[in-house]
């Protein structure tokens, strides 16, 4: 059932009706229209170190945001783990307004774990390498259905874990 909503999204204006309505959250974001995206990028990034690794873990709204901080990153970063979790990134009509400019992986990402769950509306255009060029792993997890977009279940599935636990170890 995935594969058909993503595939439904992909060739008709569902996907923008989606976020206009329900995520409206993503829209004001990537609307941009009052300078939102650029608060809250300038925010992060008052927040992120000048040289080193960063691992990124976001959910939700935060994959776009954290998709648009890899082109603002300072020279200095290094972004050695990036995860995406609930994510809308698979919509079109979210990744083609992307800073990044389209379904590609930034130059910053060396690593890239996308883990989505089939019942979390917010992450209908999944798995992301439908779309997205090489360079991110989907994993599927099935979280429990009332908190199907939870990011507490998404991190206690042990191959998202594992994969955030690996990087800060080293």
């Amino acid at each position: 059932m995935q594969r058909q909503l993503s595939w439904l999204a992909a060739r008709s204006d569902l996907d923008a009706w989606a976020i206009a309505l329900i995520f409206r959250d993503v829209a004001a974001y990537l609307d941009d229209d009052r300078g939102i995206r650029d608060e809250v990028l300038n925010c992060v990034l008052e927040t992120m170190p000048d040289t080193g690794e960063v691992i990124l873990v976001s959910h939700s709204l935060g994959t776009v945001v954290g998709m648009d901080l890899t082109t603002a990153l300072p020279s200095g970063v290094n972004l050695v783990h990036l995860t995406t979790a609930g994510s809308p990134l698979g919509l079109d009509s979210v990744y083609s307004r992307l800073l990044v400019g389209g379904p590609k992986c930034p130059d910053k990402v060396t690593d890239w774990l996308n883990a989505w769950c089939p019942t979390d509306a917010v992450a209908i255009g999944c798995p992301l390498g439908d779309d997205w060029a090489d360079g991110l792993t989907d994993i599927a997890v099935v979280n429990a259905r009332d908190r199907a977009h939870s990011i507490v279940e998404y991190l206690s599935h042990a191959e998202v874990a594992r994969a955030v636990g690996s990087r800060l170890g080293h």
